[in-house]
Protein backbone atom coordinates (compact mmCIF):
# COMPACT_ATOMS: atom_id res chain seq x y z
CA UNK A 1 0.00 0.00 0.00
CA UNK A 2 2.93 2.13 0.87
CA UNK A 3 4.64 1.91 -2.89
CA UNK A 4 1.09 2.72 -4.08
CA UNK A 5 0.93 5.94 -2.44
CA UNK A 6 4.48 6.86 -3.27
CA UNK A 7 3.73 6.26 -6.87
CA UNK A 8 1.04 8.52 -6.86
CA UNK A 9 2.39 11.38 -5.13
CA UNK A 10 5.26 10.91 -7.04
CA UNK A 11 3.18 11.09 -10.04
CA UNK A 12 1.20 14.02 -8.44
CA UNK A 13 4.96 15.96 -8.27
CA UNK A 14 6.02 15.30 -11.78
CA UNK A 15 2.80 16.35 -13.57
CA UNK A 16 3.32 19.46 -11.30
CA UNK A 17 6.62 19.98 -11.83
CA UNK A 18 6.38 19.62 -15.25
CA UNK A 19 3.23 21.04 -16.21
CA UNK A 20 3.96 24.02 -14.11
CA UNK A 21 7.38 24.21 -15.49
CA UNK A 22 7.15 24.03 -19.38
CA UNK A 23 3.34 25.88 -18.86
CA UNK A 24 4.19 28.56 -16.86
CA UNK A 25 7.15 29.71 -18.97
CA UNK A 26 5.53 29.79 -22.52
CA UNK A 27 2.75 31.66 -20.55
CA UNK A 28 5.86 33.78 -19.31
CA UNK A 29 6.90 34.28 -22.60
CA UNK A 30 3.34 35.87 -24.11
CA UNK A 31 3.22 38.10 -20.96
CA UNK A 32 6.78 39.57 -20.48
CA UNK A 33 7.68 41.46 -17.95
CA UNK A 34 4.25 42.37 -16.68
CA UNK A 35 3.43 38.98 -16.09
CA UNK A 36 6.43 37.84 -13.97
CA UNK A 37 5.60 38.73 -10.64
CA UNK A 38 2.79 36.22 -10.54
CA UNK A 39 5.50 33.96 -12.52
CA UNK A 40 7.48 34.08 -9.61
CA UNK A 41 5.25 33.08 -7.15
CA UNK A 42 4.97 29.58 -9.06
CA UNK A 43 8.12 29.36 -8.82
CA UNK A 44 8.22 27.94 -5.32
CA UNK A 45 4.96 25.52 -6.47
CA UNK A 46 7.21 24.46 -9.15
CA UNK A 47 10.28 23.80 -6.88
CA UNK A 48 7.96 22.32 -4.13
CA UNK A 49 6.68 19.45 -6.54
CA UNK A 50 10.46 18.88 -7.62
CA UNK A 51 11.35 18.25 -3.68
CA UNK A 52 8.03 15.80 -3.74
CA UNK A 53 9.58 14.00 -6.88
CA UNK A 54 12.94 13.72 -5.24
CA UNK A 55 11.87 12.68 -1.85
CA UNK A 56 9.61 10.05 -3.55
CA UNK A 57 11.63 8.76 -5.60
CA UNK A 58 14.12 8.13 -2.80
CA UNK A 59 11.68 6.49 -1.01
CA UNK A 60 10.72 4.42 -3.45
CA UNK A 61 14.20 3.37 -4.74
CA UNK A 62 14.85 2.15 -1.09
CA UNK A 63 12.69 -0.93 -1.61
CA UNK A 64 15.51 -1.59 -4.31
CA UNK A 65 18.19 -1.29 -1.28
CA UNK A 66 20.10 1.64 -1.59
CA UNK A 67 23.60 0.05 -0.91
CA UNK A 68 23.41 -1.84 -4.42
CA UNK A 69 20.53 -0.31 -6.69
CA UNK A 70 19.76 -1.72 -9.95
CA UNK A 71 21.78 0.72 -12.75
CA UNK A 72 19.07 2.52 -13.57
CA UNK A 73 18.15 3.94 -10.12
CA UNK A 74 21.63 4.83 -9.73
CA UNK A 75 21.35 6.98 -13.27
CA UNK A 76 18.10 8.40 -12.26
CA UNK A 77 19.41 9.54 -8.76
CA UNK A 78 22.64 11.06 -10.61
CA UNK A 79 20.21 12.80 -13.01
CA UNK A 80 17.69 13.87 -10.16
CA UNK A 81 20.73 15.77 -8.40
CA UNK A 82 21.64 17.53 -11.13
CA UNK A 83 17.86 18.66 -12.10
CA UNK A 84 17.67 19.40 -8.22
CA UNK A 85 20.81 22.21 -9.37
CA UNK A 86 18.71 23.11 -12.32
CA UNK A 87 16.12 24.29 -10.03
CA UNK A 88 18.06 25.89 -7.52
CA UNK A 89 19.17 28.02 -10.09
CA UNK A 90 15.32 28.59 -11.08
CA UNK A 91 14.49 29.54 -7.85
CA UNK A 92 16.95 31.94 -7.19
CA UNK A 93 17.02 33.58 -10.99
CA UNK A 94 13.14 34.05 -10.34
CA UNK A 95 13.70 36.32 -6.99
CA UNK A 96 16.32 38.22 -9.24
CA UNK A 97 13.88 39.63 -11.15
CA UNK A 98 12.50 39.35 -15.08
CA UNK A 99 15.73 39.89 -16.87
CA UNK A 100 17.90 38.24 -14.72
CA UNK A 101 15.57 35.16 -15.23
CA UNK A 102 15.51 35.07 -18.81
CA UNK A 103 19.45 34.87 -18.86
CA UNK A 104 19.78 32.13 -16.34
CA UNK A 105 16.95 29.91 -17.53
CA UNK A 106 16.99 30.08 -20.91
CA UNK A 107 20.71 28.39 -21.74
CA UNK A 108 19.01 25.71 -18.57
CA UNK A 109 16.14 24.85 -20.93
CA UNK A 110 18.31 22.45 -22.96
CA UNK A 111 19.41 20.93 -19.75
CA UNK A 112 15.51 20.57 -18.25
CA UNK A 113 14.70 18.53 -21.55
CA UNK A 114 17.32 16.63 -21.98
CA UNK A 115 16.80 15.43 -18.46
CA UNK A 116 13.23 14.97 -18.33
CA UNK A 117 13.55 12.71 -21.43
CA UNK A 118 16.21 10.59 -19.64
CA UNK A 119 14.18 9.77 -16.39
CA UNK A 120 11.22 8.90 -18.38
CA UNK A 121 13.46 6.68 -20.65
CA UNK A 122 14.57 5.14 -17.35
CA UNK A 123 11.48 5.36 -15.14
CA UNK A 124 9.46 3.36 -18.19
CA UNK A 125 11.77 1.11 -19.58
CA UNK A 126 13.93 0.40 -16.62
CA UNK A 127 17.09 -0.77 -18.33
CA UNK A 128 19.77 -3.22 -16.81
Amino acid sequence: MLREVLLALHVTGVVGWAGLTAGGYYVLLGCGESGFPRYAKLVYLQFSSALLIFATGLAMASYYGLSRPPLWISLAIAIAAAMGVLEVVHLLAARAGYRAYMRAVRPLIPLWTAGYIAMIYLMVFKPT
